[in-house]
């Protein structure tokens, strides 16, 4: 921790209910703000408005109907801006993830850079993070990889697919950084683990026994994603795809003063 006295006001976070959320909330535990969580059904006006910081983690990859990646990434960015103009925030968190782009042909990747142009327009400080794929220990590993878990799984693609997995309290680590520290550069930033692997790789790491992978063609991937509820054309093309971060992650960590921790080697350290 920074030797640089940080924030001590109230911490708002969004979607605090998720894995990162809960993580984030234990994390927290030892610090002097008073954390306040606000899930869906509570009223955000009233909880971000005399807040200090806030860290917004609402969104999905896989939404569920009548969920969508419009309301889930932008709606819930959307009535986070409206509750700033006339609260005490001094600084907006944003957990993106790689490859947002507001011109993006791909639902996922499109809404979370929306969702970033919202924040922007705020005018309050703000940090956006770029996040890959995030992992946690193997007991709980998180919603993007608990479909991998067992002694047979299916992956989409060939499994070649290179990801740089980011572990949660890694991330944790500079979620807390950008939203307390008041040196803390502000901008957007990209966030991954330290090491590249292969989604194959990653599978093996995460399971303790030996794991049978079996491969879905990127045509058959696309065809059940026609008729299967939990899969989106999105999610496919985003699971077919790399999840890495632009440059190099590390340089992130260091800006925001974290030390580069949990290397794939025996998961977390």
């Amino acid at each position: 921790m920074t030797a640089r006295p940080w924030r001590t006001g109230t911490l708002a976070i969004t979607g605090a209910d998720g894995h990162v959320g809960r993580h984030l909330q234990h994390r927290l535990a030892g610090f002097p703000n008073p954390v306040r969580p606000l899930s869906q059904e509570d009223d955000w006006r009233t909880g971000v408005a005399d807040a200090e910081a806030v860290i917004h983690l609402a969104g999905t990859l896989q939404p569920r109907r009548p969920n969508t990646y419009e309301v889930a990434n932008v709606g819930t960015v959307r009535r986070l801006t409206e509750t700033l103009s006339d609260s005490a925030v001094q600084r907006v968190v944003l957990l993106s993830y790689a490859g947002a782009d507001p011109d993006s042909a791909n639902a996922y990747l499109r809404t979370k850079g929306e969702a970033e142009e919202l924040i922007r327009r705020t005018g309050i400080p703000a940090v956006i993070l770029r996040a890959t794929f995030i992992y946690g220990d193997p007991d709980d590993i998180g919603p993007s990889f608990a479909s991998y878990q067992g002694k047979t799984v299916s992956v989409l693609g060939d499994g070649t697919q290179k990801l740089a997995p980011l572990h949660v309290d890694y991330l944790t680590e500079i979620l807390v950084a950008a939203a307390l520290d008041p040196e803390a550069p502000v901008g957007t930033f990209e966030v991954g683990g330290p090491d590249i692997v292969t989604i194959d790789q990653f599978v093996q790491q995460i399971n303790p026994d030996e794991v049978r992978i079996r491969h879905l063609s990127p045509t058959m991937a696309r065809l059940l994603a026609r008729i299967v509820p939990s899969l989106t054309p999105a999610l496919v093309d985003v699971l077919l795809a790399d999840s890495l971060p632009a440059g190099d992650p590390t340089e992130t960590a260091a800006r925001f003063e974290v030390s580069v921790r949990h290397r794939m080697d025996g998961m977390a350290t």
